[in-house]
């Protein structure tokens, strides 16, 4: 008798657990591939985490993360297998603004809508482009070097890659203001790989005039060029401008309230807003084609504010995450 009970116990959990199991493949009705470009960068993580909290939050959504590592090879076959997993949206943060465009037509002219976040891609076949406005990052940036000195200062510009769009934007808009100004001279240098070109760098502060400011392509080469000018004793007179504004430690946040930035441009990743745009266009809504994400400049009379809201949704990510575990 006793057996007999542990068999339709054992039975009954068995239909009940294969039940549950049918019930949550019939609602993964949506299928999500995300082609990632960068793997060790704060910024990047943290539009990941956004990605994986926002489709958390949708029980039909089947989200996939595949990482390109800086190689646009690498990228356009993590695209090519979406293609042929015939996912229905793609979500790309391009490496190169060139190289993918065949493989992003290919998915675009099979119907398989494809959204371009973060930097942008010299073609218009595709769906929807979510992403700051890059020329604007770079405005902010010089306008508050000019505020902060009077139009009268020598900066360096240290510049991102200029195969993306926003290495080629965030100096454009960055030159649009601080052109205006003969009294802002400018030295430019490029970085690479996110890398502050150390030597180069050190070499500016102890032969060309006095440097008052550095304007950098991102806050992880701001805090480099930071700890750069500190060896060479001249970090207390320069004033260090980054872009991002990522929350937590060693983010631009925590930089500028710890004095080690003057200031940082915020630059929202985005990985949220994508996933809902994603699912409006696989339920068939209608979506712009360009989806602008908000930035501003923070500094030390605003750090503590956003630091605060930002460990807010931090806190109600981490909620929700225990929730779904």
């Amino acid at each position: 008798m006793l057996r007999k009970l542990s068999c339709i116990i054992f039975v009954s959990y068995t239909l009940l657990f294969n039940s549950c199991k049918l019930e949550d493949d019939d609602k993964a009705k949506i299928s999500i591939g995300f082609s990632q470009s960068v793997s060790n960068d704060n910024w990047r993580i943290s539009m990941n985490h956004a990605m994986e909290v926002e489709a958390a939050l949708h029980p039909e959504v089947k989200l996939t993360i595949y990482n390109a590592n800086r190689q646009a090879k690498k990228q356009i076959d993590d695209i090519e297998k979406f293609i042929a997993d015939k996912v229905d949206v793609i979500i790309v943060s391009p490496f190169e603004s060139d190289s993918i465009i065949p493989v992003i037509e290919k998915a675009n002219a099979i119907g398989i809508p494809v959204i371009i976040v973060d930097r942008k891609v010299n073609t218009s076949n595709y769906t929807a482009y979510l992403g700051a406005d890059n020329v604007e990052v770079g405005r902010i940036a010089g306008r508050h070097i000019v505020s902060l000195s009077k139009g009268n200062a020598n900066v360096i510009e240290i510049k991102g890659a200029s195969y993306t769009s926003p290495g080629l934007e965030r100096t454009m808009g960055f030159r649009q203001i601080i052109d205006q100004y003969p009294g802002v001279k400018v030295i430019s240098i490029d970085a690479k790989k996110d890398e502050l070109p150390k030597d180069v760098f050190v070499n500016i502060l102890k032969n060309a005039p006095e440097i008052n400011y550095v304007y950098a392509y991102n806050d992880v080469i701001a805090y480099q060029a930071w700890k750069a000018a500190k060896g060479e004793n001249a970090k207390n007179k320069i004033k260090i401008i980054g872009v991002d504004g990522v929350n937590g430690p060693n983010g631009g946040i925590q930089l500028v309230k710890d004095r080690i930035l003057e200031a940082t441009v915020l630059y929202p990743t985005g990985g949220s807003e994508a996933i809902k745009l994603a699912l409006k266009i696989a339920n068939k809504e209608i979506v712009p084609k360009n989806n602008k994400l908000n930035t501003t400049l923070i500094d030390s009379l605003n750090a503590d504010i956003m630091g605060n809201q930002f460990d807010k949704i931090t806190i109600q990510q981490s909620d929700i995450e225990q929730q779904q575990a």
